[in-house]
């Protein structure tokens, strides 16, 4: 194991144990057995509803105490935010933690979060996992609307006890209307399939909270523009994207200048990399969303500004 991996393991381990410490029930909904102790990007977990609001500061404090910082929030669902975190020494040690409380795609509720914690157990570095019934359940809710292969998930499934998915068939019966005549490719393509079909109508978007999001995230962008200079352009850019085009951004995007139409890219959390900017693009783009590279400074110097400039405008909004 890398030392990158060692301290993405340690500092992710060491998040449930403090939660657990501050009186919140957490549980990972997949992997973390080994204690993350591989290549780790992101990490789901799950929350109850009064604890999910508390997440925020009590994530910047965690950070704080073991010299990391807090870069992004971006809120994916009217209950999921995923919490960019990386060392301050080293922005291209991140971890995203992922977290949920009632577990919803799209705006179709599959599972609330009470459902998720309860029966919860604990891992032998502390943490705790979803009860095993209830991340087969979890597993299928995702694998359908995620639209996953099916031959991927019907061997992932198989290796459940047999008394687990027992309870998923009964799941899907009661709660959705779906029979699962079998746990092979073709049964498990069919449910699949139908249960997929209730997972786009979106409801939530119409919700009272769906639109409070959806104007948090035009109000305050959480894509940024960086001007990277024309010297060495090509070269700078692609460092950033290597350091931050994995986690902290959905996606990266070069243009030779600004155009009004990359307004969109923001809203949808990109980083956009341009080598100069006009006037105009100054006064139009939001202070917060704009960070110009400091070509005098090493190339990792620039790196932990931009984290810094990451963390500084989420403290200050």
């Amino acid at each position: 194991m890398t030392r990158l991996h060692k301290r993405t393991a340690a500092f992710a381990r060491g998040f449930f144990t403090y939660l657990e410490g501050e009186g919140v029930r957490s549980a990972v909904l997949h992997g973390g057995e080994n204690g993350f102790e591989e290549e780790l990007s992101d990490v789901d977990f799950a929350v109850s509803d009064i604890d999910f609001l508390r997440l925020p500061a009590l994530i910047q404090a965690y950070c704080a105490g073991r010299g990391w910082r807090l870069c992004q929030i971006l809120r994916h669902e009217t209950t999921a935010s995923f919490f960019v975190c990386s060392a301050i020494d080293d922005p291209a040690c991140a971890v995203a933690l992922d977290a949920c409380s009632d577990y919803q795609r799209n705006g179709t509720l599959f599972m609330e979060a009470e459902e998720l914690l309860a029966g919860r157990e604990r891992l032998g570095w502390g943490g705790y996992r979803l009860a095993t019934a209830t991340e087969l359940r979890y597993r299928f809710a995702k694998a359908a609307a995620k639209g996953k292969d099916t031959i991927a998930c019907a061997a992932e499934f198989a290796r459940y006890p047999e008394e687990c998915r027992a309870q998923c068939e009964m799941w899907l019966r009661d709660e959705w209307g779906h029979a699962l005549t079998s746990w092979d490719p073709a049964g498990v393509n069919a449910a699949l399939t139908a249960f997929h079909s209730q997972c786009n109508a979106r409801p939530s978007i119409f919700s009272k909270a769906g639109i409070k999001r959806i104007f948090a995230r035009i109000l305050e962008p959480t894509g940024l523009v960086v001007i990277a200079g024309t010297d060495q352009y090509g070269m700078t850019a692609t460092r950033l994207e290597e350091v931050f085009g994995h986690l902290y951004f959905r996606r990266c995007i070069r243009a030779p200048r600004w155009r009004i139409l990359l307004f969109k890219d923001l809203v949808c959390t990109s980083m956009i990399i341009l080598p100069e900017i006009g006037k105009m693009g100054t006064h139009l783009i939001p202070a917060r969303c704009l960070h110009r590279v400091d070509p005098i400074q090493e190339s990792s110097v620039q790196e932990q500004a931009l984290a810094a400039f990451l963390h500084d405008r989420l403290t200050l909004s």
